[in-house]
C-alpha cells in the first residue's frame, strides 16, 4: 500500500501532462477538436495542477477570475506583450472553464470566455513565432469549447473523487 501512495505522490510533467491527455480525449469524445489544441489545452491544465500559488519563478495562478481581471486586463502593459496575454487566457481558460462551476457562483463566465478569446487572439497578433501565432489563432476561435469540455472534465472529475483503481 505504501508504494501506491508513494507513485501517486511522486507525479512528474510528464504523467500530469498524460493524465490530461487521456481525460480530456475522453471527455471531449467526439474528436471535433485538433490533437494540438488538446495537447496544449492539457499542457495548462497539467502546468496549474503542479504550480503553487506561491511560486516565485514563474507567474503563478491568480486565485479567480478578479485577479485575472486585475493583473491581465486593467494593466494596460499585457495587451502588446504575447507571453503575458498567453498567460492570461491559459488562466481564463483555467477558471472560466475547468472551476467553471465554481467561478460562475460569482462571475459572468461567458463574458469571461469572450476575454480569453480577445487574448489568443491579441497574443496571436504579437507573437513573433507562425506556430504559436497559428495555434493562438485557433485557440481563439475555440475558446468557447474548449471551456466548457473543461468543464465537464472538472465535473466527472468531481463524480469520480476518491475513486482510486487498484490493479
Amino acid at each position: 500500500m505504501d508504494s501506491l501512495f508513494e507513485e501517486l505522490i511522486a507525479v512528474d510533467s510528464e504523467a500530469a501532462l498524460k493524465f490530461f491527455v487521456e481525460n480530456l480525449r475522453e471527455t471531449e469524445g467526439t474528436g471535433r477538436q485538433r490533437n494540438d489544441e488538446m495537447f496544449y489545452v492539457a499542457s495548462i491544465l497539467a502546468h496549474y495542477s503542479q504550480t503553487s500559488r506561491a511560486d516565485t519563478m514563474s507567474l503563478p495562478s491568480m486565485a479567480n477570475l478578479s485577479e485575472v481581471f486585475d493583473q491581465f486586463v486593467l494593466q494596460a502593459t499585457v495587451m502588446n506583450d504575447s507571453e503575458l496575454l498567453e498567460i492570461g487566457g491559459s488562466q481564463v481558460l483555467l477558471f472560466a472553464g475547468f472551476f467553471r462551476d465554481q467561478m460562475s457562483r460569482r462571475h459572468n463566465v461567458e463574458w469571461y470566455d469572450q476575454i480569453g478569446q480577445s487574448m489568443y487572439e491579441r497574443a496571436s497578433q504579437h507573437s513573433k513565432n507562425l506556430q504559436k501565432r497559428e495555434l493562438f489563432d485557433r485557440m481563439a476561435e475555440s475558446f468557447p469549447a474548449w471551456t466548457i469540455i473543461c468543464r465537464d472534465l472538472s465535473r466527472a472529475f468531481r463524480n469520480n473523487r476518491l475513486l482510486l483503481r487498484f490493479n
